[in-house]
């Protein structure tokens, strides 16, 4: 029997003038997209990547897809790129994506009536997310408008309104802002946070050290799932004997009772085949991690439908 899976990290995007969900960062960048991308070339993100694209990515004969889960992709208009996603969820046979990670600025005001929606209106969205990443040390790293969020009381009295909608948190941040998410964590016992693409280690194995005691501080909180994902995001080669010893670390902090995989399609896709890539993290996670079938089958599989509820 194929090796099977759930996907809880891909995006899709139907980049077409009539399309009421526009995205502003892959508009041309004559017209104000963005220019450029750390996984890779940006122009190849500036096409249309939608159903159809992703299940033929994800077609294999070494593993079988069950479920996915689609992360907001940055789009102009919330409401209008979850009512998409219920579209194409409804309109193919195997129901993907099952569950919708949607967007929401917890500091807004607006905050309060856009969860509502969500709860009331929408059943396959499971959680939030927000780009929270803010650099120091490079401005090009930022993907928000200011870095206080994790700190800022009006975010966390947005953070404490998803809790009580049941709805899960997607932190997407740096290893230099973990202190300040755990503490978050720490402070919300009963909120689910997972913790986007492998805590995210923007200066690669050179800063090795420095992303494992981050990632530490996150793996104390017992409520912080980490994702295995993304790590194509600032590495442009992939290959096993980059992507494990990150493979292998997250699964020795978090046990394998608290990681998920992802494949951050069609991003990763800009360095690495969708059968490679899971054929990738899976060798890390069984020979070089050491995971039994059953812990396997943990990872990539019924953790993400117990976190997100599919």
């Amino acid at each position: 029997m194929a090796f099977e899976i759930v996907d809880s990290h891909h995006h899709f995007w139907l980049l077409s003038p009539s399309n009421p969900v526009q995205y502003n960062w892959l508009r041309p960048t004559s017209e104000g997209g963005a220019p450029s991308h750390p996984a890779g070339d940006i122009e190849q993100l500036k096409k249309s990547y939608v159903i159809d694209d992703y299940l033929r990515d994800a077609n294999s004969s070494t593993f079988q897809l069950m479920k996915s889960v689609h992360v907001q992709a940055e789009a102009h208009d919330d409401l209008e790129e979850v009512k998409y996603l219920e579209q194409v969820a409804n309109g193919n046979s195997g129901g993907f994506p099952h569950g919708i990670v949607a967007h929401a600025n917890l500091a807004s005001s607006d905050l309060p009536k856009l969860v509502e929606t969500y709860v009331r209106d929408y059943p396959r969205v499971k959680g939030v997310r927000q780009l929270l990443n803010w650099s120091t040390e490079n401005p090009l790293l930022c993907m928000t408008d200011r870095g206080d969020y994790l700190t800022d009381k009006t975010w966390l009295e947005g953070f404490q309104l998803l809790t009580s909608n049941s709805l899960s948190f997607d932190m997407h941040i740096y290893p230099s802002q973990m202190v300040d998410a755990a503490k978050v964590a720490r402070q919300h016992p009963n909120a689910t946070i997972i913790l986007d693409h492998c805590g995210l280690p923007v200066f690669g194995l050179t800063d090795f050290n420095g992303w494992k005691e981050a990632m530490a501080h996150m793996a104390e909180q017992s409520n912080v799932i980490c994702k295995l994902s993304g790590l194509g995001m600032f590495n442009r080669e992939a290959s096993k004997e980059l992507y494990s010893p990150y493979i292998v670390e997250c699964l020795r902090l978090f046990t394998p009772k608290r990681c998920i995989f992802g494949s951050n399609f069609p991003v990763d896709k800009l360095n690495i085949s969708y059968d490679k890539l899971v054929s990738i993290y899976r060798d890390a996670a069984e020979n070089d991690a050491g995971l039994s079938k059953d812990e396997l089958n943990l990872v990539f599989k019924e953790n993400a439908i117990k976190t997100y509820r599919l």
